[in-house]
């Protein structure tokens, strides 16, 4: 709760910088300030005997332009000399009160009575306000009054192009006249947008200005910037390090930001404390303030420059004219001239490439963030991007690896909420050159819906079941092993091969009676990760059964293949299965297990070409009678025959030497 509070005083501060205690203001003022000087030299120099230089300040929404007024104000206020004679006089950018000329110099009026004791001077002005020539009148009363006084004023005026919008262009010209000739005003004033009325050399104010463009930061303002903002957060340690360590991050995180100092501010207010939960909700708090601003920025456009700028957030990153033709439909040509229109109003940033082809992407990266966060759709990774690319500049492996566990801690803990659930997890989903044990969590615990993005790959899969398998894990091994989908050839073959080599790395007394388990997953009906590992195990633990002459554990065994072969359904076999189903009737007849061996080989549901000769072999070396078995092959069966029979008595020869008490089965 006191996070929230904090934040919502913070944004509050962000946007009216005027409210902040003016001592902790110039304290934190540690960017724009060369222009800040070279400003403010300017005023220092000049006497106002005569018409100053005014200025123009241009940046978008958020560039700095409040924030470099106030402060001249408060320069202007500490300087012992200046104060004396120079009054700053400061207009907020909503002045919804001033609809003519005559009502700002009212609002002066008022402004020099209530903070520099002009005692009378709005009652002096009363009489006039209903008389048709009453601006006139009112801006006399003004200038008597500062001359009485011996003070001159500098008007700080943030959006004066919405101030000028409500003036009529006699108004204007009048103002511009008045600037120019009286030398008791000068005007300093911002403007998010170039105006027309400056640009236009029909129009009162052209080249009337010194104009000031507000770019966004550098990479040495972006680090004056953070490391006033760690000072607040009590993170300068963390910023040190990032600084030094990976500058680069800096570089992306002004990209993100588009350089707008607020937007720095906002994204480091909001992701500084490691949180999920309460840093989305605050955030969304902050896009939701900001919902008015930028949608009346959106209806203000025509339908067809609404469509590209859809298109072009929607991208995010940006978008060549070809691209951005079939996005929209609409022909190319139109879409350059109206991407130039879009440019000229600084909705849009133009940026050069290599070749001919320039590419597009929103100027005010915020305002992409909040468009994609109301607009993206849910099954749009995209829409979730911005938030990849801040992490992915703020926090190293380590520090993402962190949060994505916080976040599988949390979801199993059910403490998130479901729209914060999904959207981080598909921000984590992003990060794929994280531990192999992390990322299997986290698609353990996200969205059906994003996890073909999250899928361990083969060899992840396999560098994790390796793991587990050295930590002796057994229960994460089985869980990890039969959760994963082996049913394509490709996918079991290679399944076959790592768990028969895997196999004999179990511990004995944990390879568990297989019966239970075989039951248990009957109804897969198909050849799974557990199948393959039923497989491998009955391999291995025939094999033994064999060697040791445990004739029980054998026909165990075989009963819970036979009975497993029943439940599957075989269709494309590998080499490796084929394999399989071979070497187990080899051990079976290296045993002397010959019924077992004919039940095997009649329970196996596929197509064997050599299962004439198996058949063959087994009738053969369980028969008294191989003379006549012999008499009814043909020559190149009978070859390869002899050939099996010959490789089992020297794999008997082998079995006794190595355990010498090995007798063949009498079992049968």
């Amino acid at each position: 709760m006191v996070g929230a509070i904090y934040l919502l005083v913070m944004s509050v501060l962000l946007y009216n910088p005027d409210r902040k205690d003016k001592q902790e203001f110039i304290s934190e003022f540690v960017i724009r300030t060369e222009i800040f000087e070279e400003i403010f030299k300017d005023i220092k120099s000049g006497k106002m005997t005569t018409p100053e230089q005014h200025y123009l300040l241009l940046g978008q929404r958020g560039a700095g332009k409040t924030t470099l007024l106030l402060r001249l104000k408060y320069a202007i206020e500490d300087d012992q000399k200046l104060s004396k004679w120079l009054i700053p006089v400061i207009f907020s950018e909503e002045q919804y009160n001033i609809s003519e000329l005559g009502n700002l110099w009212e609002k002066i009026a008022e402004y020099l009575e209530d903070y520099h004791a002009f005692a009378g001077i709005t009652e002096e002005m009363a009489p006039f306000i209903q008389h048709d020539n009453y601006e006139e009148s009112l801006f006399r009363i003004l200038i008597k009054h500062l001359d009485l006084h011996k003070k001159k004023i500098v008007l700080l005026i943030d959006n004066i192009g919405q101030l000028l919008a409500r003036f009529g262009e006699l108004e204007v010209r009048r103002l511009r006249e008045i600037l120019q000739t009286i030398p008791h005003l000068r005007l300093i004033a911002g403007s998010p947008v170039v105006l027309e009325s400056v640009l236009d050399y029909q129009q009162p104010l052209f080249e009337f200005f010194k104009m000031i463009q507000l770019k966004g930061l550098t990479d040495e303002e972006c680090i004056a910037l953070l490391r006033q903002l760690a000072v607040v957060h009590h993170e300068e340690e963390k910023i040190e390090r990032i600084i030094k360590n990976t500058p680069e991050r800096i570089s992306t995180l002004r990209t993100l930001s588009g350089g707008v100092p607020r937007t720095m501010s906002l994204l480091f207010q909001i992701f500084v404390d490691n949180e999920h939960g309460s840093a989305l909700s605050d955030l969304e708090k902050v896009l939701d303030a900001v919902t008015p601003l930028y949608k009346h920025r959106m209806d203000d456009l025509p339908p067809q420059q609404q469509k590209i700028v859809d298109a072009v957030a929607l991208h995010w990153e940006a978008i060549s004219v070809k691209d951005l033709t079939k996005q929209v439909r609409l022909d190319s040509k139109l879409v350059s001239a109206q991407l130039r229109q879009l440019e000229k109003n600084q909705v849009i940033e133009k940026r050069a490439t290599n070749t001919k082809n320039h590419i597009y992407l929103l100027r005010e990266r915020f305002f992409n963030i909040w468009y994609l966060m109301r607009y993206g759709r849910k099954q749009d990774r995209n829409r979730v991007i911005w938030l990849v690319k801040f992490l992915e500049s703020w926090c190293d492996k380590n520090e993402i690896e962190k949060r994505i566990l916080d976040y599988v801690d949390k979801v199993k803990n059910g403490l998130l909420d479901k729209h914060t659930l999904e959207v981080y997890g598909e921000v984590y989903s992003f990060f794929q050159n994280i531990d192999i044990q992390t990322k299997y969590l986290l698609n353990e615990n996200i969205s059906e819906y994003i996890k073909t993005s999250t899928e361990l790959s083969d060899d992840d899969f396999y560098k994790l079941l390796d793991k587990k398998l050295l930590e002796k894990d057994y229960s994460s091994f089985f869980k990890i092993a039969f959760e994963r989908n082996v049913s394509e050839p490709a996918s079991r073959e290679r399944a076959f091969l790592y768990l028969k080599k895997s196999v004999p790395k179990f511990e004995p007394e944990l390879l568990f009676n297989k019966k239970a388990d075989l039951i248990r997953y009957l109804d897969n009906n198909s050849m799974s990760f557990h199948t393959l590992f039923c497989f491998a195990l009955s391999e291995q633990t025939l094999m033994t059964s064999i060697f040791l002459q445990k004739a029980d554990s054998v026909a165990a065994i075989i009963n819970d293949l036979v009975l497993f072969f029943q439940y599957i359904k075989f269709t494309e076999v590998t080499d490796e299965e084929m394999l399989f189903f071979r070497q187990i009737i080899y051990f079976l007849l290296s045993g002397g297990y010959y019924q077992l061996a004919i039940k095997v080989s009649k329970a196996i549901p596929i197509a064997d070409q050599d299962v004439e000769i198996w058949n063959k072999v087994i009738t053969y070396m369980a028969s008294n009678n191989s003379k006549e078995i012999l008499s009814t092959l043909g020559s190149e069966i009978e070859e390869v025959m002899h050939s099996i029979v010959n490789s089992i008595i020297r794999f008997r020869k082998a079995i006794k030497v190595r355990y010498p008490e090995f007798q063949l089965s009498t079992l049968e």
